[in-house]
């Protein structure tokens, strides 16, 4: 039997074997139940002539005039149960902006957990307040806006029924909390030009309200979303009514920036830097937005994090650009990492690739523009960047168009285009495609995109179709890939060519019927990837492994996985620096074992040991990190890993040593540091910034980078940054 049919009978045994195992979740109400719960959720906002101080008392007497949102449910330890804390949240609402108040009650006499005040925190590692808002009412995209109790913010949109997060969208909002003996309370003030919806007379938007209280473990909605999604499926959302008279504004945005700095490089010699530009945003419907920039700058971006590998192909590192990272969902292709825990091994658009060479230095952008949104029953998203050119590239313009239409709720397709043209001895590579996503029962996902590209000397082809359901009792998952040697995409992140792979993840959920107990879920089963030539006459590697994973009831994880590997090396491998594999097939096996503690602790952190074969010989790794909150303003963390590898060609160690320090003054400036050390280069990362959002959205940033490789001089820059928004 051939390799492929042998991981085919895998998939389809693990799936059965899933399916025949016992039901001890939880079960969900049927659909005409939920409906019924769902309709049921509904609140009115108010309309009020005065103004709103935001000051998280909530003592005007318009908010005694607005019924609240209440009667909040479980979504864990106990689904369905009614929340062990009473939540109401009132809605009012002027012509220019949308009022919301909420009582958390909390009896606890220790209080609230507040694990950090810097903007975008990690939401559920603390007490955490929810609001999304389904602003068009399409059961499909949404606005959210986050608190915890020490009045940090946090904001994000979702696409595709909670498949797709951005998190790195920022809104112009105001938020303050307030305590009280009972528990504490939140109001904001949303300005409905940082919204999108249609301006109609009157509106209905979806609308759902999530609510963790930490210390109990215990997520709670205002409107009931299973418990193996989130609180961004928005096809479970309530209703929000009563706006009318209000429009979205001229959503126009102009944001000019200034930099000044001084850096140091190899030669020693000092160079003095200065720059300016402008970006503005225009939205030129309800739902679709221009964005232009000129002399893009990305000073102020946190540098990347070094990673440990050891394999033979790039890993990856993730975009952290803000113009880069807004309304990216309308550029999102195939299955989302989100909904699976597994990454494609090929992105088709990954915008990094835009204004960084191969080696991760800067290529300067000159300028581009975006239009993203949604007009109707499309997506749309069309990108165009024109980089400068330095020593090791040309300049380059790129562009990325993609056109999705509406099938239904939950499913689209779409075609795209992706390319890069330039005056140089590469003059041109172009991919064009199409992709599909189909759901059903909100639980069943299909995703499936092909593309094919051209170059000035081959043309190649790329797909991958994607299945996988995700229930309250089980998650099945199973993808195929196949990537032509001939084929190219220079605006997308493929690590490895002419392959054709399958990948399969199968969990049971087991857990206990005593909602109060020490366990909250045991999921067990087997996952895996293989990877063949792409037209499967040869195994070229293949990870089978056997997972459980254990969430207990207090928040934290425990994960042990039993792996068998496979590799094939065609040439020699020089995994090491004088440490080369000769060509041929090796088979080994490995052990883990991760815990992970409670985040929202003072002291937390995880560790993760690995034993085992590898390659010719043996591996033993050491991945830890340790972090100490004193209190919502500082917290400092160290990390390190080690693994110590001996092979019959030589014996070398791979360690690396982060710390970081990260210092809230106010909920509008932090203060954060990240040293590293790199054993493997013998190099020294720096990375210091300080950032004051001094209004809503306008920013000064004060930025030290430093770099130090063994046997090269330090190189060292401080920029300055200034930026302002003016917002119509």
């Amino acid at each position: 039997m051939s390799p492929s049919r042998v991981y085919a009978a895998t998939i389809a045994g693990a799936a059965m074997l899933v399916l025949a195992a016992p039901a001890r979740a939880a079960e969900v109400p049927d659909p005409a139940t939920a409906a019924t719960i769902r309709a049921s959720k509904r609140v009115t906002a108010v309309s009020v002539d005065t103004p709103i101080a935001i000051d998280g008392a909530l003592d005007e007497p318009a908010w005694k005039t607005a019924q609240p949102a209440a009667g909040f449910v479980q979504q864990q330890p106990a689904e369905g149960a009614p929340s062990s804390e009473p939540t109401e949240v009132r809605f009012l609402y002027d012509h220019d902006t949308l009022y919301v108040g909420a009582t958390l009650y909390d009896t606890d006499p220790r209080g609230p957990i507040s694990n950090e005040m810097k903007r975008d925190f990690s939401a559920r590692d603390g007490d955490v307040l929810v609001l999304v808002l389904d602003t068009f009412h399409d059961q499909r995209n949404a606005f959210s806006f986050q608190i915890n109790p020490a009045g940090a913010e946090r904001d994000t949109q979702s696409y595709d029924d909670g498949r797709q997060i951005n998190a790195d969208w920022d809104g112009a909002w105001r938020v303050k909390t307030g305590r009280f003996a009972g528990g504490w309370t939140v109001e904001l003030a949303i300005p409905f030009k940082t919204l999108r919806f249609d301006p109609a007379a009157d509106q209905t938007w979806g609308l759902n309200i999530f609510r963790m209280l930490r210390r109990r473990n215990e997520p709670t909605m205002w409107a009931p979303v299973p418990r193996q999604f989130t609180q961004f499926k928005v096809s479970y959302a309530g209703t929000l009514e009563g706006l009318a008279g209000i429009r979205p504004g001229r959503n126009l945005r102009i944001k000019p920036f200034v930099t000044a700095g001084v850096s140091r490089g190899g030669t020693g010699a000092r160079a003095w830097n200065r720059d300016g530009g402008l970006d503005v945003k225009y939205g030129i419907k309800s739902a679709l937005t221009l964005d232009l920039t000129y002399r893009t700058d990305f000073s102020q971006v946190e540098a990347d994090a070094q990673q440990v590998n050891l394999t033979r192909f790039s890993l990856f590192l993730p975009e952290k650009r803000d113009f880069f990272l807004e309304n990216q969902g309308a550029f999102r292709i195939g299955d989302i990492d989100q909904q699976t825990g597994a990454r494609s091994p090929v992105i088709p658009f990954f915008s990094r690739r835009i204004g960084l060479d191969a080696q991760g230095g800067l290529v300067p952008i000159v300028g581009g523009a975006r239009l993203s949104g949604r007009e109707g029953a499309y997506t749309v998203g069309l990108l165009n960047m024109q980089t400068a050119s330095t020593a090791l590239v040309d300049a380059g313009n790129y562009s990325a168009f993609r056109v999705g239409r509406d099938l239904g709720v939950g499913s689209s397709m779409s075609g795209f285009y992706l390319g890069r043209e330039s005056q140089g001895r590469d003059p041109f590579n172009r991919v064009v495609g199409g992709d599909v996503h189909l759901n059903f029962r909100r639980t069943i996902d299909l995703d499936a995109f092909a593309m094919r590209s051209a170059d000035a000397g081959r043309q190649g082809s790329a797909g991958r179709a994607v299945f996988a359901i995700n229930e309250n009792r089980y998650k099945l998952y199973g993808a195929y890939t196949n990537v032509q040697p001939s084929f190219r995409n220079d605006l997308g992140f493929v690590p490895r060519g002419d392959i054709g792979s399958f990948s399969w993840d199968a969990k049971q959920n087991f857990r206990p019927r005593a909602a109060r107990g020490w366990l909250r879920n045991l999921a067990i089963g087997p996952e895996g990837d293989a990877y063949e030539t792409s037209n499967h006459a040869t195994l070229v590697s293949r990870v089978s492994r056997l997972s459980g994973a254990a969430d207990f009831s207090d928040g934290g994880k425990h994960v042990s996985n039993l792996d068998w590997d496979y590799e094939r090396l065609t040439a020699p491998f020089e995994i090491s620096k004088g440490v080369t594999l000769p060509a041929g097939e090796y088979r080994f096996r490995q052990i883990s074992h991760q815990y992970t503690s409670v985040p929202s602790h003072a002291l937390s952190g995880s560790v993760k040991l690995t034993t085992g074969e590898f390659y010719s010989g043996t591996l033993k790794g050491l991945d830890t990190s340790l972090r100490l909150r004193v209190n919502a303003n500082f917290a400092a963390s160290v990390s390190y890993s080690h693994n110590a590898v001996s092979l019959r060609e030589g014996a070398f160690t791979r360690d690396l040593v982060g710390v970081r320090a990260d210092h809230s003054f106010t909920t509008h400036m932090w203060l954060n540091a990240f040293i590293q050390y790199n054993q493997a280069s013998g190099t020294w990362l720096t990375n210091v910034r300080y950032r004051y959002m001094y209004r809503p959205l306008s920013d000064l940033f004060l930025v030290y980078n430093e770099t130090r490789a063994a046997g090269h001089p330090p190189q060292r820059a401080v920029v300055l940054k200034y930026t302002i928004l003016a917002a119509f």
